[in-house]
């Protein structure tokens, strides 16, 4: 059996019901992420972020073979420099470092997990999805606490 896969994806744009299914998650997905907290939701989140994120790198630095860990949290604007912050949190700390746009991935963006590696940043996409779900779904828990 011969699999045109241009084919399939061109017959399934055709329909109507994937169509209006796509655009249905594409909106809901969207939403998710724009989610307004209140001032004591958001303060909720950011300890339980922070609490996450303290465990999660304890255990990745705990075990350096795969490079020191790091978040990209911010990008200096209006930087001839073209400087990024990079985040670890350990000893119940946030410790903020500078890398160079040079020295990182090429197109990292912020929220994006790197690896420190011989000297050099590798962009580690499997930790930063698993961050950004684990971090989306601290987020969708609190909201789902507000409706009942």
């Amino acid at each position: 059996m011969e699999l045109n896969l241009n084919k399939i994806t061109e017959k399934l744009s055709q329909s109507e019901f994937i169509k209006n299914f796509i655009q249905e998650l594409s909106k809901t997905l969207e939403n998710s992420n724009n989610i307004e907290l209140t001032d004591k939701e958001e303060l909720e989140f950011e300890k339980r972020e922070f609490d996450f994120l303290q465990g999660y790198f304890e255990k990745e630095l705990s075990d350096l073979s795969k490079g020191e860990v790091f978040i990209v949290t911010n990008k200096y604007d209006n930087d001839e420099l073209h400087r990024y912050k990079v985040t670890q949190y350990k000893n119940n700390l946030e410790c903020k470092y500078i890398a160079f746009e040079k020295d990182l991935p090429k197109n990292v963006q912020l929220r994006d997990v790197v690896r420190k590696v011989n000297g050099s940043y590798i962009y580690d996409e499997q930790a930063t999805q698993y961050l950004k779900n684990a971090i989306n779904e601290i987020k969708q828990e609190i909201v789902n606490n507000r409706e009942k």
